[in-house]
Order: C-alpha cells, then sequence, then structure tokens
C-alpha cells in the first residue's frame, strides 16, 4: 500500500480518490473545506487549503508520502513544489506556474515558431486607457489565473472591455486579467500524458459552447473523438507535443484547448492536470479503454503508465441549462440504453457565465456517431 496525498477534496477530485482507493493506495487528503466530498473515502483529513504550500509540505514530510496528485488547476503549483522538495515524481516549478498563469504561457510561447495571438497584461481600468489605441476588437478577457470560465467573456469595444475586466478580475488570485486578440476556427481539447519526457496523445475531443450572444464561451458539450481528419490529428499531435516539450511539462496530465484556425493550431490555454468536465475521468476511458486517472497516480508513484487503447466507442457528455432542461427531462425518463450517467439539478432560470452555473449533465456512448450526436445535440 503506497501512501497517496490528493490536494483537494472537492466534487471534481472525487474520482481520483475514488480510483486511488480502488488501487488500495493510502489516501491522504487535503481541502479547506471540512464538508469536502472526498474527505468520505479519505484514509486521513486535512482541513488546510490546498494553496498552503508549507503545512502542505510539512503534511507530506510527516507523514512521508510516496506520491502527491491532485486534479485541480492553481493547486498543481502546490503539488510541484512538494515533489521538488521531497524528490517525488511530478511537474516543475516552472511548469506548473507557466501552467497556471495564462499570461506567462502566452509570453513563454513567444519564443516558438507558433502563432501566438497578440496579448496584453492589465490590472487596472486605468492601465486599459493607456493602451486603448492599441487594442483592436473583438477581444477576448480572461482572469491570468482561473478555469472553469470564470470571468471569461468576448469584448467589441472599450467600454465593454472597461465592464468586463470588473467582471473578470474578481475570479483572478493576483487581480489581473490578460486581453487577447479573438481567434477564429474550431476549438478542441487534448488529453495527453507525459512520462520521463515521452508524450502520449490519448484522445482529442470536440467542443461546443454556448452564451457567446451575451458575450460568454461556457463548454456545453464534449465528444470523443473529435470529427477530424487524420491530417488534422497529425497536426494537433505534432502541436501539442511540441508545447508540451518546449514549456517543459513532464511526468504530468495535461489538459490543452486548442483552435485550428486560418493561422494555423493556436493554443488557448494548457493545464499541465486532467481534464475536467467529466472527459478524462469517464469520456476517455468510455471511449478508448485509457484510465487516466490510474495513470496519473501511476506517474505520481513513479509506476509505468498504460496508454494501450481498448475501445473504439464514440463518447459525449452534454451539459443541462434552463433551455434544454425539459427535453433532458424526457430523455432521463425514456431511459435511453446509450445513456450511461446523468445528475439533473432542480430547474432553475439562470445565465449560463461559467461552468458552476450548469444544472446537470448526460453522459452517454454509442458504436455510431450519427446516434450520439442526436442524442446529445438537444
Amino acid at each position: 500500500m503506497k501512501k497517496l496525498l490528493i490536494i483537494g477534496g472537492g466534487e471534481m477530485q472525487v474520482p481520483i480518490i475514488k480510483k486511488a482507493k480502488e488501487l488500495n493506495h493510502f489516501c491522504i487528503i487535503s481541502d479547506l473545506d471540512p464538508r469536502a466530498p472526498g474527505f468520505a473515502y479519505a484514509d486521513v483529513t486535512l482541513n488546510i487549503s490546498t494553496l498552503d504550500i508549507e503545512k502542505t509540505l510539512e503534511i507530506a514530510r510527516y507523514y512521508k508520502i510516496d506520491g502527491v496528485v491532485t486534479t485541480s488547476d492553481f493547486p498543481v503549483r502546490t503539488s510541484a513544489l512538494v515533489c521538488e522538495n521531497l524528490g517525488l515524481k511530478g511537474l516543475s516549478k516552472y511548469a506548473a506556474e507557466t501552467c497556471t498563469n495564462k499570461y506567462a504561457q502566452r509570453q513563454a510561447m513567444l519564443a516558438t515558431s507558433y502563432y501566438v495571438p497578440k496579448h496584453f497584461l492589465f490590472s487596472s481600468t486605468a492601465e486599459i486607457n493607456n493602451y486603448k489605441n492599441e487594442l483592436i476588437f473583438p477581444l477576448i478577457v480572461k482572469p491570468i489565473d482561473s478555469s472553469a470560465s470564470r470571468g471569461v467573456s468576448k469584448v467589441e469595444n472599450i467600454d465593454e472591455l472597461l465592464s468586463a475586466f470588473n467582471y473578470a478580475v474578481q475570479f483572478s488570485h493576483d487581480k489581473k486579467i490578460i486581453v487577447e486578440e479573438f481567434i477564429d476556427g474550431n476549438e478542441y481539447s487534448v488529453e495527453s500524458l507525459t512520462q520521463n519526457r515521452r508524450t502520449h496523445i490519448v484522445a482529442v475531443t470536440q467542443k461546443s459552447t454556448i452564451g457567446s450572444e451575451n458575450k460568454y464561451f461556457v463548454e456545453s458539450s464534449h465528444i470523443i473523438p473529435a470529427d477530424i481528419t487524420q491530417s488534422q490529428e497529425k497536426e494537433i499531435h505534432d502541436y501539442i507535443k511540441n508545447i508540451i516539450h518546449f514549456l517543459k511539462i513532464d511526468d504530468s496530465a495535461t489538459h490543452a484547448e486548442i483552435k485550428l484556425s486560418s493561422k494555423g493550431p493556436v493554443m488557448i490555454e494548457i493545464g499541465a492536470r486532467l481534464g475536467g468536465d467529466y472527459i478524462t475521468s469517464d469520456l476517455v476511458p468510455l471511449s478508448t479503454g485509457v484510465d487516466m486517472l490510474g495513470n496519473v497516480i501511476k506517474i505520481a508513484l513513479n509506476q509505468k503508465i498504460d496508454v494501450n487503447k481498448t475501445k473504439s466507442l464514440f463518447c459525449g457528455v452534454r451539459f443541462i441549462n434552463s433551455e434544454n432542461y425539459k427535453y433532458a427531462e424526457k430523455l432521463i425518463a425514456a431511459n435511453n440504453k446509450m445513456i450511461i450517467r446523468y445528475e439533473l439539478k432542480p430547474y432553475k432560470k439562470t445565465l449560463i457565465t461559467n461552468s458552476l452555473d450548469r444544472l446537470g449533465y448526460i453522459i452517454a456512448c454509442s458504436e455510431k456517431r450519427k446516434d450520439l450526436e442526436k442524442i446529445l445535440n438537444f
């Protein structure tokens, strides 16, 4: 039995905690919330912030852990410093900091040969006014260090930008935002595993978003595999492998969001963690047979990963909102055999501004893409 420190006990951490217990590991879970759902599966629970590096390191030493993992975004910094101090397998401090700062990512990629959107870093509306003659609209506004689409919006003029700054900065740890050129093209996410400097692209996911009419971009569905040509798939694979190598990401999962644009492949952002939205916990293993959660644990414990694909199914998740709620109710009640799992929260009329506003989800699988798309595109 290995001692595994899992940083974070929230809802999105529960799958990896369950997987660790399934693999018979001793699980030490840290989370500031004493009611964190992951605590129900822990051998040891610790009420400390996932961002408290000193206390986390103290605990890691006390329990003489064999490995540390997190599936949350910002806590990868904590995980990286624990690995660095204890000589464990995991991200470097540089990679962790770069992958949790959208501006740092953009700046780092300027040294590559790939197209990098024009971008600006702002910490006040006064700074924005100083650069307003250089801004070409439309633009995307994001907190530099947030996730789940929180604070992200599209703006068409300076007045919208000033308003969007006040909205986005609420979701930033460092109270800074990045304003960048809007990129055209279809968007995809790419799930990868890197161990000992060798990267395996496990899946390319096709995504759709809602909220553009209100200037927001929140994922509404994901389908694996993406509907792309072999040449597009190769282009994506080569691009992601090169970026992972350039950003010095090693012994980690990565979740990259990219667009195939008129300027070629363009990175939207990359996280040194597993993808959320049930992509890596459910869709990837259902579609390919590759156990992403188990492999991340293996990486942390310096065990050889297994990326052999044993399945070939079309799998997807569709998120529920107030517009498709009634159809979702009917679909669930019909007990369709393609539906693997679902969650339906109480109905409420709500504007979807980020992932936390959604009212549930439906996960489905099929041997045929058209059947899956029919059931998910409601």
